[in-house]
C-alpha cells in the first residue's frame, strides 16, 4: 500500500466513523506515525508503507473512530504558528482562540513593558503566544504571567514555556485566589464559558474526552466573567485591557458585566465565522 492509499483508506474510515475532518485528521495521523511533515507527504505518496507502519496507522485511525481527539493522539496542537504540546485532562488549543491573542497585539503596539495576564491559561497557549509574537515585533522586556487552577494544565503550561523558550511567570490559583495585587497593563482570558445544561449538546469530541473543568461555565455560562470582573480594577492599571472570549451570544451579558462594573470603551469582534468572539474593555 502507498502512502497515498494509506490515506485515502484512513480519510474513508474516519469518515464513516463521522469524523468530520477526516482528510485532515487521516493525513496528520499519518505524519505522525510516520514522522514526516506536509512537504514528506507530498513526496512519499507514491512510496510503498512498511507493513509494521500500515498496521501502526490502521490502530491509530481505529482509536480516533472512537472520536477520541486526533490532538491528544499526536500530542501536539498548532496555534499561532507554534507548536504546543497537549495532553488529556487540558483544553485543545482553538483556531478562533488566535483571534484573541492578534487582538491583545493589535491593542498594545504603542506599549513598551507590557505586563500581561493570561487568566484560565489551559496550555499556556495564548500568553506564550503573545509573549513570543511580541519579543518578535521587538518588545523585549514584557513580563506575562499564566494563570490556571488545574495541576494537569500548570504542568503543560511548564512544559511549552521550556519547549518554546518563552520566559513567563506561572501560577497555580483559582482565578486571584493566590495571585499577588500587583498591576497589569493587559488581562486576557479564554475562561470555561458553556452553560452547563448544554455541554451534552457540543460535539462528542470535546464532550467526552477534554475536561469538563475547562468548559463548565456553570448555570449561564457566566460564572467565571463575573468572578474575573469583580476583581479586575484591583490587578488592572487605570489604562489597562481586559479583553474575553466569549460564547457567540455571551456579548450583551458580558458587556453589561463590564459596564456595571466601571469599565468603558466595551465593544466586541467577530470571528471569521462572523460570531461574537471577542469582548475588548478599558478601565
Amino acid at each position: 500500500m502507498t502512502l497515498r492509499e494509506l490515506i485515502k483508506y484512513g480519510e474513508d474510515t474516519l469518515r464513516e466513523a463521522g469524523i468530520e475532518e477526516a482528510l485532515s485528521d487521516a493525513k496528520n495521523l499519518a505524519m505522525y506515525i510516520l514522522n514526516i511533515d506536509y512537504t514528506g507527504v507530498l513526496m512519499k505518496a507514491n512510496e510503498e508503507i512498511s507493513f509494521e507502519d500500515e498496521e501502526a496507522y490502521k490502530d491509530i485511525v481505529c482509536i480516533r473512530c472512537s472520536h477520541y481527539p486526533c490532538q491528544y493522539l499526536i500530542g501536539t496542537q498548532d496555534f499561532m504558528g507554534y507548536t504546543f504540546k497537549v495532553s488529556e485532562g487540558v483544553l485543545i488549543p482553538r483556531p478562533e482562540t488566535e483571534l484573541l491573542v492578534e487582538t491583545a497585539l493589535e491593542l498594545t503596539q504603542d506599549r513598551p513593558n507590557c505586563k500581561t495576564m493570561d487568566m484560565c491559561c489551559g496550555t499556556g497557549c495564548i500568553g506564550i503566544s503573545y509573549k513570543l509574537k511580541r519579543i518578535e515585533q521587538g518588545f523585549l522586556d514584557d513580563r506575562v504571567t499564566l494563570v490556571d487552577i488545574s495541576p494537569d494544565a500548570i504542568s503543560l503550561t511548564e512544559e511549552n514555556v521550556f519547549n518554546l523558550g518563552a520566559k513567563c511567570d506561572i501560577i497555580k490559583s483559582d482565578l486571584f485566589e493566590d495571585v499577588d495585587a500587583e498591576k497589569y497593563d493587559l488581562i486576557m482570558s479564554n475562561p470555561p464559558y458553556i452553560p452547563t445544561m448544554d455541554i451534552e449538546d457540543i460535539m462528542e469530541d470535546v464532550r467526552e474526552y477534554e475536561p469538563r473543568l475547562a468548559l463548565d461555565g456553570m448555570g449561564d455560562g457566566l460564572f467565571f466573567y463575573r468572578e474575573i470582573i469583580k476583581k479586575l480594577k484591583r490587578y488592572l492599571y487605570d489604562d489597562g485591557i481586559v479583553i474575553f472570549e466569549i460564547g457567540y451570544n455571551q456579548y450583551e451579558d458580558v458587556r453589561k458585566l463590564l459596564n456595571d462594573a466601571g469599565f468603558f470603551d466595551v465593544r466586541c469582534k467577530k470571528d471569521y465565522a462572523g460570531h461574537n468572539r471577542i469582548v475588548i474593555a478599558r478601565r
